[in-house]
């Protein structure tokens, strides 16, 4: 069997973790290949945040040309729209990025291994599914199987689908967000969406913007570990939209009917059942580890009760010189961009034994209006009874959201009591998920109210309204600027 040894670095992965690993460990000098039993970009790019984000640019621009009457817009009524073109345009998206990433990959002299791979210990990866690897130099045949042998490993191959187990999840009108956006994607004029996360609600907001007839069954709320309010608000905008939402309710069994399906479910304590028939049904109710089939059986790393790998503050597993980051990490957050900032910490320890600093991450909503996160909200501060002040800025006086008719909204700042340094922030606005990069940039830096109040916010925009919240904490907080 041959043997490629010659790295000190193979990366399991060439999603937004894997590649972000892979070219930094190149810019630090170590010799790098990546394995990718699929297409580089992983989940993020194929099948995930740029399909969902290109699909629901395309339905917010719709929106806003048939509600543009107050910008003396008219003949709205004759606005066509064709599913197949927006799905093209996303397929184009999804491509370009995606031949850019191998582009990028091959420049910095980055061995691309095309296999699934199989972890047999510290120091060495089976490779099997290709006899070629391709480094932007050579092809080499290998044979149907090979072995790679580095110096350290990287798993970054992130998470799967998971489906509730009901009676009926396997039929063919039940799918899960990968299926459904797979080549020219999914059109169903009735839908049911289970889950209330974000994945559930882009989806429930994409949807009913174009016009199909959104149900979302949610088992406890929409969006129940983050702020009530942003829940709240949230719930109360979807059923404005049209989107009919099912609270404290499960599924309890899909039945085909039809050439459609038929969804029963069950609300709270209650006996008995109801039921709706869809064209389509959604699972967006969480994705799951498969990090036991990356292992020899009999030799994984320590992973939680999850099936998630447990890593220690340097991204290191249980096995010495195997490291992971990004979904497929226990307690980690599952985010393209936190599993890039966790891999290049991972990769700047392995290379030169720097530990891995602190840094916040932010988490995004795009609906409309859309939804940012950053630290730790009001209620996670009282649960650790951390004492807080905190403000909020809403933005009907704000002359960027009136004049774009986007004047519902908040944002939130969560200030430590003591020294006053900003702990966390949310965001309800327009823009709210480029804003957030600020904040995010504040509570990784430690910054306190005085230094924020320093700040000169550009008007007409969103931002401003931080002096506004910030403004709130001091009149009715106490906070000191």
């Amino acid at each position: 069997m041959a043997t490629l040894n010659a790295f000190d670095l193979a990366v399991i992965g060439a999603g937004p973790g894997g590649a972000a690993g892979a070219l930094k460990a190149a810019s630090l000098g170590l010799k790098v290949c990546v394995i990718e039993k699929a297409d580089v970009g992983g989940t993020c790019l194929n099948r995930g945040c740029i399909p969902t984000k290109t699909l629901l640019h395309g339905a917010s621009l719709l929106n806003d040309v048939q509600h543009g009457e107050c910008y003396g817009i008219s003949g709205t009524e004759k606005i066509g729209f064709d599913f197949a073109a927006l799905s093209a345009w996303k397929r184009k998206v999804v491509e370009t990025l995606r031949t850019g990433q191998t582009a990028a990959l091959k420049k910095a002299g980055i061995a691309l291994v095309r296999g699934t791979a199989l972890i047999e210990g510290d120091r060495s990866v089976m490779v099997s599914g290709s006899p070629v690897i391709l480094d932007g130099r050579q092809q080499e045949s290998l044979g149907e199987s090979y072995r790679i042998e580095a110096k350290n490993i990287l798993v970054a191959t992130g998470t799967i689908p998971e489906k509730v187990p009901v009676e009926g999840r396997d039929l063919p009108k039940v799918y899960t967000s990968d299926a459904f956006l797979e080549g020219e994607g999914l059109f169903p004029k009735r839908l049911a969406i289970i889950g209330g996360g974000v994945i559930a609600v882009e989806f429930a907001h994409l949807y009913s913007a174009l016009g199909c007839e959104v149900t979302l069954i949610v088992r406890r709320t929409v969006f129940a570990d983050m702020e009530r309010e942003i829940g709240q608000n949230t719930m109360l905008l979807l059923k404005k939209k049209g989107v009919t939402v099912n609270t404290l309710t499960k599924p309890v069994r899909f039945v085909a009917e039809d050439g459609a399906v038929r969804v029963f479910t069950r609300t709270g304590d209650e006996a008995e059942e109801k039921s709706i028939v869809v064209d389509a049904a959604l699972m967006a109710t969480g994705r799951k580890s498969m990090a036991m089939e990356l292992f020899v059986p009999g030799n994984p790393p320590e992973l939680d009760e999850k099936g998630y790998v447990k890593v220690n503050e340097n991204y290191e597993t249980s096995i010495k010189g195997i490291y992971a980051a990004g979904d497929i990490v226990s307690g980690g957050m599952q985010l393209a961009h936190a599993a890039s900032a966790e891999a290049e910490a991972a990769v700047e320890f392995i290379a030169t034994g720097k530990a891995p600093r602190k840094f916040a991450i932010p988490s995004c909503v795009y609906t409309s209006p859309e939804i940012a996160l950053v630290g730790i909200t009001e209620d996670e501060a009282k649960k650790r009874n951390i004492p807080v002040i905190c403000g909020k800025g809403v933005f009907g006086a704000n002359g960027k959201a009136l004049l774009e008719n986007q004047e519902r909204g908040f944002i939130k700042l969560v200030f430590s009591a003591d020294k006053q340094i900003l702990l966390g922030a949310q965001f309800f606005c327009n823009r709210a998920t480029d804003i957030i990069a600020w904040a995010a940039q504040c509570v990784t830096s430690g910054l306190n109210a005085a230094q924020i109040h320093e700040t000169v916010l550009p008007h007409p925009t969103y931002c401003e309204t931080i002096h506004a919240a910030l403004q709130d904490a001091v009149l009715r907080g106490g906070l000191k600027i």
